[in-house]
């Protein structure tokens, strides 16, 4: 599965920031230095402050008080030969405690692991963000040459089987205010995205997983399927795919369809 077949968040995503500017609970400075936080991407190097503007929508004036103040809280990293930044030891350890947190990753990394290496596909666990879907741990085929999508790709919601999975297993509530207010901006588009989510929810009633044959990379096949478990809160979205031209779409949907969802339902039991 390609690098390069892979989406990144556009520039000045400001992740709904907007939607909260007249709530007076919302504090606004601090959402604004999370979005520098994550306009850092996997294959960034050290990013200065005219190419932060650029990527969160956000003044420079704004960026330079904003990156200051990260850094010295240690959530930036200065590299003043340079004049520009990389994310700190703050965030790594931020990351390091929410990996600890998952109960299930320490079940279910042998378990996927078997699965890429006997299947020969990718399989990851992908997360929400903003509009899409962050991937934020992977398991690839320990003996193949194939260039895989890394930990930290980000995958559109609304085009893909891993974004439809977590759109049809989250409450009603939750998906239309994503829908109505994050994903769609007509009713044409809206009434589309719905169809599409219901055709999800059939799927994965009736199949266990939600197939992509090239729903948004006409290049990837995929299958996606949630872990819900009342002690994680918001589901976790597994999925599994390949380059298309390496298999036949019935392998997909007969083989690494049924052995995703079997897989990710067992760690739910556990």
């Amino acid at each position: 599965m390609p690098q390069n077949a892979i989406d990144h968040r556009s520039s000045q995503d400001n992740s709904g920031i907007d939607q909260f500017v007249d709530d007076r609970r919302f504090a606004q400075s601090l959402a604004r230095g999370m979005c520098v936080l994550r306009a850092f991407r996997p294959d960034d190097g050290p990013l200065g402050n005219q190419e932060l503007a650029s990527r969160t929508g956000l003044s420079k004036a704004t960026i330079s008080r904003l990156t200051f103040t990260l850094a010295q809280l240690g959530y930036l990293e200065r590299l003043h030969a340079l004049e520009k930044y990389r994310l700190g030891a703050g965030v790594i350890a931020l990351g390091n405690t929410a990996h600890a947190t998952l109960p299930f990753l320490d079940g279910a990394a042998p378990r996927m692991q078997e699965m890429a290496d006997e299947l020969q596909a990718l399989v990851a666990i992908a997360i929400p963000d903003g509009q899409g879907m962050l991937m934020t741990h992977s398991w690839c085929p320990h003996d193949s040459s194939t260039s895989w999508l890394r930990t930290g790709t980000w995958i559109p919601m609304k085009r893909s089987s891993v974004g439809l999975a977590y759109l049809a297993s989250i409450n009603t509530r939750d998906r239309h205010h994503l829908i109505r207010t994050r994903l769609t901006n007509s009713t044409e588009e809206m009434s589309r995205l719905y169809d599409e989510v219901e055709e999800a929810r059939s799927s994965l009633s009736t199949n266990g997983y939600v197939p992509s044959f090239g729903r948004w990379n006409t290049s990837l096949y995929a299958v996606a399927t949630p872990l819900r478990s009342p002690r994680l809160g918001a589901p976790y979205i597994f999925f599994s795919g390949v380059p298309a031209d390496a298999i036949e779409p019935p392998f997909l949907t007969k083989v690494i369809g049924p052995q995703l969802a079997r897989r990710v339902s067992q760690l739910g039991l556990m």
